[in-house]
């Protein structure tokens, strides 16, 4: 799996889609940063639209506008894991900027950050964990 990830930006269409993931987050930390949604305002997961349930991924909207500013607290209130996944979205961003500007020991710091297969499916695991949890308590 780790190959695969390393190989995700080396080819030419590897920069395209590192210039699609740059865009794409900077656009999501952009938003972050400029709109604080009310904790009961319109609902964006499809999955709780539809179904009324929380998706695992519920609340991360709400939770990354927090930590952009500065509420980590107020953000692991809204996502638990959200601390962890905004960290994640940064080493992607950072490593896409590092693919598309040609700098090859930058992106060989940031490839020794990315987490093993098992921990990968760790992650996994907890994160189903705390959606069971999440729908079984009525967070």
């Amino acid at each position: 799996m780790q190959v695969a990830v390393e190989r995700f930006f080396d080819n030419a269409a590897g920069r395209w889609r590192a210039w699609i993931v740059l865009l794409g987050l900077s656009a999501m930390f952009l938003t972050s940063a400029l709109w604080r949604p009310s904790d009961n305002g319109i609902i964006l997961c499809p999955f709780r639209a539809m179904t009324g349930y929380p998706c695992p991924g519920c609340g991360m909207t709400r939770a990354f506008s927090a930590i952009a500013h500065g509420e980590l607290w107020r953000a692991v209130r809204y996502n638990p894991l959200s601390p962890l996944l905004f960290l994640a979205a940064i080493v992607i961003w950072a490593s896409a900027a590092a693919t598309i500007l040609r700098w090859e020991a930058a992106r060989s710091a940031l490839a020794r950050l990315r987490p093993s297969a098992l921990a990968a499916n760790v992650l996994m695991v907890i994160v189903m964990l705390w959606w069971i949890t999440r729908l079984a308590v009525g967070i």
